[in-house]
């Protein structure tokens, strides 16, 4: 059975215009393991750490470059390692990134000394801001136009997930058995991931016509088959957009574009990492104990993975673009409400956490739909690696910012409207792509 048309006929169109397989689901399921595996990786030195620094007689202070390590190793993965994919392939560099994780988990469960750790640390955040891009690229790539935003918002649920499962990892595994326990468990995790991805992982259909690596065309019907799709007499054609540009570059043409989304990452990203820094200390600042402060934490959380579903579900039909700036501008407002609850009233502060969980997580969310629609498949995991790489900048600023006005003594509604003035760019940024991207939006 052969596609009608070959010659003209994308599989990108193909599998966007028709209903989703068993095999398509098979792998966003096995997207959303690894990324709950991902979510693990992170936040196991954040379990680990106290025992840690008991043992090894670190203080504190010194034992934060160990945390830092590994986010400013995701951003430099996102922006060097995670193009790698356009260029040998979305499963090799998946198949590759897991295989290298469950070493270095391993490494890290024996490791000797605090210098070894921040050198694990720091390698374990490159591969893991290069996994981040790639699980959204692969996602997009392999569903079709009525659920492909919905499954990448179900994708990032994983990460969420991850960080729940890592947590009852600590509550049942650190005490009994030591800090290096919690690391073999993600190793673990790991591994069951990379075995998975060995035997349901094929290659992107985008990538092997944009690339047109060796038997590229028997490797396409493969998949197609797989799909139980229509299989191709020969290959289509490259996309247009980039098919004459250097491979793994971001064509001139698209360098403001591209400029555009860094910044709504990194800004965004800066009111984002200031509140994940700061929030404990916000609602302290507005009466609130820490029994309530733990309560508002998970409520943000449920409502966050809410919220990554709810804009997956939004963004095809109301647009990305205008999705993602609705949710920012409801991002600002919140803030803004959340400095304008009374001191002492715990449940509008609860509340109102709440919808800045829903409304920030639904920005990310959609900032990284808006990336996805923007490029072509051979450049996809460079321009979102690169968007990525930048907001994790912001990621370190938002937190030093906060650090300076808060030192300085600023009330708490003034700290959160400054916070809130700094989604202006993206919401400016996400507008003026519209001006450079006037045609409608396509995943493909």
């Amino acid at each position: 059975m052969t596609a009608s048309n070959p010659a003209q006929t994308s599989p990108a169109e193909v599998i966007f215009a028709t209903r989703m397989s068993f095999y398509q689901y098979a792998v966003v399921a096995l997207c959303v393991l690894v990324y709950a595996a991902d979510g693990v990786d992170v936040v196991t030195l954040a379990y680990a750490g106290p025992v840690m620094i008991a043992q090894w007689g670190i203080s504190p202070e010194a034992f934060g470059a160990a945390y830092t390590a590994t986010p400013v190793g995701i951003a430099v993965g996102s922006v060097f390692l995670s193009p790698l994919a356009d260029r040998i392939g979305r499963r090799p560099m998946m198949i590759g990134i897991l295989g290298a994780l469950c070493a270095l988990l391993l490494a890290t469960a024996v490791v000797p000394s605090f210098a070894v750790l921040l050198v694990l640390r720091f390698l374990t955040g490159v591969l893991l801001g290069a996994l981040v891009v790639l699980l959204n690229v692969t996602v997009a790539e392999f569903s079709d136009a009525k659920k492909s935003n919905l499954l990448v918002g179900i994708l990032h649920t994983g990460y969420s997930l991850g960080s729940m499962i890592c947590g009852g990892l600590a509550a049942v595994l650190i005490e009994p058995y030591g800090w290096r326990s919690i690391f073999f468990a993600a190793a673990a995790l790991n591994s069951l991931s990379f075995v998975l991805a060995c035997f349901i992982m094929l290659e992107s259909p985008g990538y092997l016509v944009a690339r047109r690596p060796n038997n590229a065309l028997e490797r396409l019907n493969a998949v197609f088959r797989r799909m139980g799709k229509p299989q191709f007499d020969a290959l289509p054609p490259r996309p247009e957009q980039t098919g004459s540009q250097k491979r793994g570059a971001i064509p001139r043409a698209m360098w403001i574009s591209t400029g555009l989304l860094c910044l709504a990452g990194f800004s965004f990203t800066v009111s984002g990492a200031f509140m994940a820094a700061f929030k404990p200390q916000i609602l302290e600042m507005a009466g609130m104990d820490m029994t309530h402060i733990g309560l508002t934490g998970m409520t943000a959380s449920a409502a966050g993975i809410l919220a990554h579903i709810s804009v997956g579900a939004l963004a095809r039909k109301a647009g990305e673009r205008r999705i993602a700036n609705i949710f920012l501008l409801a991002t600002a407002a919140a803030l803004i409400v959340l400095g304008l609850v009374p001191t002492g009233a715990t449940a509008g502060l609860i509340a109102a956490a709440a919808v800045w969980g829903f409304f920030n997580v639904g920005s990310y969310t959609a900032i990284i739909l808006v990336n996805l629609n923007h490029y072509q498949a051979d450049l996809r995991n460079t321009g979102l690696g690169v968007m990525m790489g930048v907001a994790r900048i912001g990621g370190i600023v938002g937190p030093l910012l906060g650090g300076f006005v808060i030192g300085a003594g600023f009330d708490r509604l003034t700290v959160l409207v400054l916070f809130a003035a700094v989604l202006a760019p993206p919401v400016l940024a996400v507008a003026l792509l519209s001006f450079l991207s006037p045609k409608p939006e396509q995943t493909r």
